[in-house]
């Protein structure tokens, strides 16, 4: 991955900064939107 040899991006559905991460981690819960995997970064 560090060498850009196994691209990651494709598995995240949902991308959201930290500060959304219990909603996020409510769509997840509910299925909503089609979120299968959220990833959370700081300022995203």
């Amino acid at each position: 991955m560090s060498r850009d040899e196994v691209r990651t991006e494709h598995l995240a559905t949902h991308v959201m900064s930290i500060e959304d991460g219990p909603k996020g981690h409510q769509m997840f819960k509910d299925k909503e939107d089609g979120c299968v995997r959220a990833v959370f970064y700081p300022g995203a």
